[in-house]
């Protein structure tokens, strides 16, 4: 009989510990956005002066998110900001088409051009997740001098 008990109590410890590994232990998940730039460092062009880059938004832990807000933060070359830009709503849906990143996807803006003369931009975007939580995520575009 104590055999059987160890047996017994050996395979309730490995069904709880593999139901906890799995994520089925019954708590929210939380989205995971990663920024993407390509390319980073950004070239000039040599044909109009602007620096072009494309941002992918990426959601990747299987939560979707609604965006709330995007800010750029403009640095010059004495690493100093200078200006600050903020998209919200409207303006986010009109840059990437929509504020909402289902699960595993991704939002996108192929063209974005920049002809300031600075150093770098920070870009934090922040939402909130389907589970109500806040996200966050930044990431830093450098730019290449002329």
């Amino acid at each position: 009989m104590n055999r059987e008990k160890k047996i017994l109590l050996a395979l309730i410890l490995a069904f709880t510990f593999m139901v906890i590994l799995s994520g089925c232990s019954g708590l929210p998940k939380t989205a995971k956005l990663t920024i993407s730039i390509d390319p980073n460092p950004v070239p000039c062009s040599s044909e109009d002066g602007i620096w072009r880059y494309a941002m992918t938004i990426s959601e990747s832990n299987g939560v979707g998110i609604t965006l709330t807000s995007v800010r750029f933060d403009s640095y010059d070359q004495e690493d100093q900001l200078y200006y600050s830009q903020f998209l919200y709503g409207q303006d986010i849906i009109d840059w990437f088409v929509s504020d909402y990143i289902p699960a595993f996807s991704m939002l996108q803006n192929g063209n974005i051009g920049s002809s300031s003369t600075g150093k770098y931009k920070i870009i934090t975007i922040e939402g909130v997740d389907d589970n109500n939580n806040l996200i966050e995520a930044t990431v830093r575009v450098d730019y290449l001098p002329k």
